[in-house]
């Protein structure tokens, strides 16, 4: 069984002047294949948000692990429909649809392009949009789904992106349950990935996290050009420290309801030295 595959190839008719887009092109070591019991262990969470809904794969052929989780479950998670559409580089690409009983093949105007008016047009006909796009454009994918529910993979790092940043600020996005084992590479050899999760608008509730460390000043210095502590890592956030912190990046997948989350700090400094970017939060129960 051949995984779902993710890559940097450029979808879009409309961006080929775009630098980031040609550097897309050449790159190879952005291209990834999902594992289908990681589709399976994050899809569980969300049964109930998917009953009546019409699924869309938008960066997926028929040999994705998506769509055959999909075909697979349509009974079991009654859907209303499915759709898929893959890209082509070099000619049109592909749109399938299944309705429960048979599945039809067409062949797309464009070349599939998520970001095509063609593809856009299928986005509107849909409920969720569920898949993981090309890392590299994924400023440029979440744009161009962010009316629309869905759970898409990516990189916890895109999280630091101003506009995606504002969005999980804001509590239209969240970050999932799990975080995705592995990857088969383009030579088919599976990895262990990092730094890897699933974005999504879909309601995700998580328990409230178990911190045993307290506050001093040693271990938790001003930062040189903002009003937050610094904390190197979630597990080190000090339980009883109600001001603005400034923790990793990485730190959005495990929040909850406790935290607030305040503002991001893209070139944050202690003692004269710039560290990696901070989201800043601060504690619910200030009293």
């Amino acid at each position: 069984m051949k995984p779902t595959k993710y890559s940097t190839n450029p979808f879009s008719n409309t961006m080929t002047n775009n630098t980031n887009l040609h550097k897309a092109k050449q790159k190879k070591d952005d291209e990834f294949y999902t594992l289908l019991p990681d589709i399976e262990k994050e899809l569980s969470h969300y049964v109930q948000h998917l009953v009546g809904k019409v699924i869309y794969c938008n960066a997926d052929s028929e040999e994705s692990n998506f769509w055959k989780y999909f075909v697979s479950k349509f009974q079991t998670l009654q859907l209303k429909g499915l759709i898929a559409t893959s890209y082509n580089s070099a000619g049109n690409g592909e749109m399938l649809e299944y309705d429960g009983k048979r599945v039809i093949k067409k062949s797309l105007v464009g070349n599939g392009s998520f970001d095509s008016q063609e593809c856009k047009a299928i986005i509107e006909q849909a409920d969720i949009i569920i898949t993981n796009p090309p890392f590299s454009l994924f400023r440029c994918y979440i744009d161009t789904i962010k009316d629309k529910d869905f759970l898409v993979i990516g990189s916890i790092n895109s999280a630091a992106y101003k506009d995606i940043f504002q969005l999980i600020k804001d509590g239209k996005v969240r970050i999932g349950y799990n975080v995705p084992s592995k990857y088969t590479g383009v030579n088919g050899e599976q990895k262990g990935i990092r730094c890897c999760c699933w974005f999504t608008t879909l309601p995700v509730v998580k328990p409230e996290l178990v911190l045993t460390k307290r506050y001093n000043a040693t271990d938790y210095p001003i930062f040189d050009n903002y009003p937050a502590i610094n904390v190197n890592k979630y597990t080190d956030i000090p339980n009883d420290y109600k001001g603005a912190m400034g923790v990793p990046v990485t730190f959005l997948a495990k929040h909850t309801e406790q935290y607030k989350i305040l503002d991001l700090l893209m070139n944050p400094i202690v003692d004269g030295k710039q560290i990696y970017k901070r989201i800043v939060i601060q504690h619910n129960d200030t009293t």
